[in-house]
């Protein structure tokens, strides 16, 4: 381990306490009741001279590498560590969005400048003949979790966590497990589809338990994102549906809906991400008990006081960042509060970052306009 690590992991020894009140903070959001202090998810964007001499590895050196991969994490994880306020500071083992079909017996490309992608498909042939039995954790999986419990060692007492591996929805990882081909099939062997749809359920089961057992305390609370925790009450995971964006309505309700809802029944719930926009997708997820919340890649293509209004009436989540115009940080945080208020609390966590030398000065508005419209 870097002795230039090792230092600023004694340092976050002292701040365990702080970090723990902001996971209780953000608990108190997901389990519908008003937390003392609202919390803010806040990073600070950071220089060179905020992490010493930490050294910056490219992506495919940090993939087999547990040391390189946390070196890696932590750098990332400072921003959440500077913003001081109720982000919960967290790492994971960065093995690409690929790594639940490696359970299938398929591996991803390395490149040094981008994630890593799955470049080879199984084929039709051999996915009919495939059972939930025939899954197995590959060995790059299982560097993951080595990763994984490499981490929890090293934070161990500092109140940062470790998160699990890419985890992307049924449809998501049957798509990368298949390639396009899915999309033809949706229409000429559903009856495929919905049996390949099956096999990503018990991938997803299989690689999630195993994450659970390298993950501590990981029956009570789970951290996504550098910053983000969910109690486990309410489940805790996430699931990704970018894919399920380009399918209709009909499409939805038939490939995508039932095996989200069989995922996050499974765990007891988790909150859903997606890039692009979707309107059926959106309408479909709100009506979900077991969705807990929802995240968006691509907030700005989206008209965020309504999502804000929408998931106030379903008990849904919003986590994540929204876009800020022209308006004044005051007036930006308070259209988005007044629009996410349920009674005396609200359902956004916000993601946002400034420099350091705004923080105070951010962190005294949310305080400001959360007292002002009663949050």
């Amino acid at each position: 381990m870097l002795e230039e690590v090792k230092e600023i992991i004694r340092q976050l020894k002292n701040r365990r306490s702080d970090f723990e009140k902001a996971a209780q903070l953000q608990k108190a959001v997901w389990e519908g009741e008003k937390p003392e202090i609202h919390p803010l998810i806040l990073s600070c964007s950071l220089d060179e001279s905020d992490i010493g001499e930490l050294p910056d590895f490219n992506l495919k050196e940090i993939h087999f590498d547990k040391e390189k991969m946390f070196v890696s994490q932590f750098r990332a994880m400072m921003s959440a560590v500077y913003g001081g306020a109720q982000a919960v500071p967290s790492v994971r083992a960065n093995m690409g969005c690929g790594i639940f079909p490696t359970l299938f017996g398929i591996k991803q490309e390395l490149y040094e400048d981008k994630m890593p992608w799955v470049q080879e498909h199984l084929s039709k042939d051999e996915l009919q003949k495939m059972g939930p039995e025939d899954l197995k954790l590959s060995d790059e999986f299982k560097m993951g979790l080595e990763h994984m419990a490499y981490m929890a060692e090293q934070l161990e007492d500092t109140g940062c966590m470790v998160y699990p591996m890419d985890l992307q929805g049924p449809f998501d990882t049957a798509h990368l497990v298949y390639g396009d081909a899915i999309f033809y099939d949706m229409y000429d062997d559903p009856d495929f589809v919905h049996h390949l749809l099956e096999l990503s359920c018990h991938a997803i089961f299989m690689g999630m338990e195993e994450c659970f057992k390298v993950i501590p305390n990981s029956d009570e609370m789970l951290a996504h994102y550098n910053g983000l925790v969910i109690p486990r009450s309410v489940g805790g995971i996430k699931t990704s549906e970018d894919t399920s964006t380009l399918l209709s309505k009909e499409h939805i309700e038939e490939f995508i809906i039932p095996y989200l809802d069989k995922v996050l029944s499974h765990f007891g719930g988790g909150y859903v991400h997606y890039c692009g926009k979707n309107s059926h997708l959106f309408e479909a997820i709100m009506r979900l008990p077991n969705v807990r919340g929802i995240n968006f890649g691509n907030p700005e293509m989206h008209d965020m006081e309504y999502v804000l209004k929408r998931c106030a009436e379903s008990g849904k989540i919003y986590y994540g960042s929204i876009p800020r115009g022209d308006e004044s940080i005051e007036e930006y945080f308070s259209k988005h509060l007044k629009a996410s208020k349920v009674g005396n609390r609200s359902i956004l966590l916000m993601n946002y970052n400034c420099k350091k030398d705004e923080r105070e000065e951010v962190l005294d508005t949310w305080k400001q306009v959360c007292n002002l419209i009663g949050i």
